[in-house]
């Protein structure tokens, strides 16, 4: 007879966005504490990108990684317009695929940011300068 998996409780998660993927900073097992956790985390840095999720327990799975089901709960985009530290509910069923939404969006336009060219003048300058020195002192055949 085959063992029978053991039931696993509903868990929330609480995760920050860290380069292209997600940072799991939280688990627990009860939602009202997990989204009063995932509201403090939002006040305290609303500049960054925080989601909240259920984790659902797969019992079928056989590999790594795939043994729970994760469902949005609520996202935090700084990006939305709003007060600092608003989140928006999720919709409940999942949209359209990311390539057709990127296909509609508007370019972005870059935000300008000036070089600091005197900045690299001057080291360069400065290189050339000890360079010139050193070269002076030691490279030149003596007396």
């Amino acid at each position: 007879m085959a063992p029978v998996p053991i039931a696993q409780p509903t868990r929330f998660a609480i995760q920050k966005a860290r380069g292209k993927g997600w940072k799991t900073l939280e688990v627990g097992e009860d939602l009202d504490h997990a989204r009063a956790r995932f509201n403090l985390m939002v006040r305290v840095n609303p500049r960054a990108y925080f989601r909240l999720i259920q984790l659902d327990h797969n019992a079928g799975a056989g590999g790594d990684g795939i043994e729970f089901n994760w469902k949005l709960i609520e996202l935090h985009d700084p990006n939305q317009g709003g007060a600092a530290g608003t989140v928006r509910q999720a919709a409940p069923a999942r949209g359209a695929p990311r390539s057709a939404a990127r296909g509609e969006a508007k370019p972005r336009r870059r935000e300008r940011v000036r070089l600091p060219l005197r900045f690299y003048a001057a080291v360069v300058l400065a290189g050339v300068l000890i360079g010139g020195l050193l070269y002076l002192r030691y490279g030149l055949p003596g007396p």
